[in-house]
């Protein structure tokens, strides 16, 4: 059962959203073309271009333009003209999900506020107009960790391997939602369902389009960078500035950087610290990294709720976000638009935003590691650590 609290926050997340897709249609076609709340790889134009091409009978995967998988490209065709309830209708899943993942952790916190602190966020509302893709990635990571944290392995694997395919970046969650799933002593049927449902998507897709094109345009388009465009992240200032003969070599680095602390972070921390932190970290350090990650990944740092009294930066961290949230847009029209400014601006902000996200990880690894320490030293409770 729902309190009249929780029904409230569902109801005005839905309520919000569609309200501005019926009163205001002109600022979802703008937020669209952002590049601060869509990639090159989840945009709402790349889906409709798929969907016209698969409409005249030619493959989405042959131009280079389409990178979203081609059961969502098949899937959101017949969903043509209810995409301004669709939407709204994810974020609402999205909402309930977070609320009975906050009831299952018995939190201090009600958990209609860890719903609210999704639905209400104004990022979350701009990007559900912007319509990117990501959204259903969002959806399944959610339900992955839900269903692990309830104890069902088979529907968690479902979920993970549904955002593996969504999105490339996912798959490194199942390293920690395996420790996660551990305790309940499932992880035999949950790498089985995971590997099934993998196969099974991708055969599906194979069924589709008759072809492996899709897996270059969607996977190893963004393994390999190979599209370079101005986003939210690290990557695409550094390649853009690269010679090229250098750039097979840094493609290579900086995937392995974008990884390389997923699994430190599984086997030192407890499983769903370590899943929370690793979806920071991803959005850190992937290659096309954009706002409509950080609602979820805010809303999930309140599940841990025990490290709070050891949190040392939140006022940074948050005026970190605000910060460069704001200056974000505001600097890339300065950019593009009005041509008075330079990359240098856009990218001074994306760097901000990175610190921000990466501020946020460090406060919380620290203040994890403080909190087990006077877990198993009671007596030590009020001594304030520095270092370990």
């Amino acid at each position: 059962m729902y309190s009249r609290n929780e029904i409230l926050v569902v109801v005005g997340s839905v309520v919000l959203r569609s309200a501005i897709s019926l009163c205001l249609p002109g600022v979802s076609k703008t937020l669209q073309s952002s590049i601060q709340l869509s990639t090159l790889m989840t945009s709402h134009a790349s889906l409709l271009e798929g969907i016209y091409l698969q409409e005249l009978g030619l493959d989405p995967y042959d131009g280079g333009l389409v990178h979203q998988a081609p059961l969502l490209v098949s899937l959101m065709s017949q969903l043509q003209g209810t995409y301004d309830l669709l939407y709204p209708l994810i974020d609402a899943y999205i909402v309930i999900t977070l609320i009975k993942l906050a009831k299952a952790k018995n939190l201090k916190l009600a958990p209609w506020i860890v719903g609210a602190s999704y639905a209400f966020n104004p990022i979350a509302v701009l990007a559900n107009q912007a319509k990117s893709s990501m959204i259903f990635t969002n959806a399944s990571i959610v339900s992955a960790l839900y269903y692990a944290v309830e104890g069902y392995a088979s529907l968690s694997a479902l979920w993970i391997a549904i955002a593996s395919y969504l999105s490339y970046t996912p798959a490194f969650l199942i390293i920690p939602l395996t420790k996660v799933v551990a305790r309940a002593g499932n992880v035999l049927n949950f790498i089985s369902v995971l590997i099934l449902s993998v196969g099974l998507l991708i055969g599906a897709s194979y069924q589709i389009t008759g072809d492996w094109k899709f897996l270059n345009s969607t996977y190893m388009t963004v393994i390999s960078f190979s599209k370079i465009a101005p986003n939210m992240g690290l990557w695409w200032y550094f390649f853009t500035e690269m010679f090229e003969f250098f750039i097979p070599f840094y493609t290579m680095v900086f995937s392995l950087y974008n990884v390389a602390f997923v699994v430190p972070i599984a086997l030192k921390i407890e499983g769903l610290f370590a899943f929370v932190m690793t979806i920071g970290w991803l959005n850190f350090s992937k290659p096309y990294p954009e706002l409509t990650d950080l609602p979820v990944y805010l809303s999930l740092l309140l599940i841990l709720e025990p490290c709070f009294p050891y949190l040392g930066y939140v006022l940074l961290s948050a005026l970190l976000f605000l910060h460069s949230i704001i200056l974000a847009p505001i600097f890339y029209h300065l950019w593009i638009d009005l041509g008075s400014g330079n990359s240098n601006f856009f990218y001074a902000i994306t760097l901000a935003y990175s610190l921000a996200m990466a501020t946020t990880i460090g406060d919380f690894l620290w203040a994890y590691v403080q909190m087990s320490y006077h877990d198993d030293h009671p007596e030590e409770k009020n001594v304030k650590l520095s270092q370990l």
